[in-house]
């Protein structure tokens, strides 16, 4: 018979699970994002990696909050430089992807 602090034990580990699931799924889908994204520019998306970087509450185009998690990641359009980016994500959609270069690039979704 499982006692109440098993049951509290195994809930949490299933929870810590999922977490960890559900964060490896949308890094997957912002990575897949950011090469499709840098490839429709001809820019080269360096290291192939991304790194989270935080939670924030945003507005998406629709002008409805949503907590986004945001990943930067490094571009470079020449070959020379070396240039951050940053992918932001709700759920398993892209809502906006920003490029500091000269001039920042913001496209919406």
């Amino acid at each position: 018979m499982l006692s109440l602090f098993d049951l509290i034990l195994i809930f949490l580990l299933f929870g810590a699970l999922y977490y960890w699931w559900r964060c490896s799924e949308q890094h997957a889908v912002a990575l897949s994002s950011a090469r499709k994204y840098c490839h429709e520019r001809d820019i080269q998306l360096l290291d192939d990696t991304l790194a989270f970087n935080k939670y924030t509450l945003t507005r998406a185009s629709n002008n409805r909050k949503y907590l986004a998690r945001i990943y930067v990641f490094d571009f470079c359009q020449d070959g020379q430089d070396r240039h951050k980016g940053e992918i932001v994500l709700s759920g398993y959609s892209v809502i906006r992807v920003m490029l500091e270069t000269e001039q920042l690039e913001i496209t919406q979704y």
